[in-house]
C-alpha cells in the first residue's frame, strides 16, 4: 500500500507542476497578447494621424487647382509674368 501511497504523491507533484507550467504559459501569452495589441492600437492611431493629414492636404490640393483653373489666375500671371496686358489698357513705361 506504501508503494500506491508514494505512486499518489509523484502522481500529485506532476499535476500540481503541469499546472504551474501551464498558468506560466498562459500568463507569458497573455503578456505577448497585450504587448501586441497595444503596438497595434498605436501603429492604427498613428495611421489614421497620417490618414488625416493626407485628406487634409488633398482637399488643399484640390482647391489650389480650382484657383489655378479660374480666370482671375491665369489673367494674374499673364500680367506679371507675360508681360500682357488687359483689354481696354494702355501700357505705360517710365523713364
Amino acid at each position: 500500500m506504501q508503494i500506491r501511497a508514494e505512486n499518489r504523491e509523484k502522481v500529485k507533484i506532476i499535476v500540481v507542476a503541469a499546472c504551474a507550467a501551464f498558468a506560466v504559459l498562459m500568463l507569458i501569452s497573455l503578456i505577448v497578447g497585450l504587448v501586441s495589441l497595444a503596438s497595434a492600437t498605436s501603429r492604427k492611431e498613428r495611421l489614421e494621424r497620417q490618414l488625416a493629414d493626407l485628406n487634409a492636404r488633398l482637399e488643399l490640393g484640390a482647391s489650389n487647382l480650382e484657383y489655378y483653373k479660374s480666370d482671375e489666375y491665369i489673367e494674374m500671371i499673364a500680367r506679371e509674368y507675360l508681360n500682357m496686358k488687359g483689354k481696354d489698357e494702355i501700357s505705360f513705361v517710365g523713364k
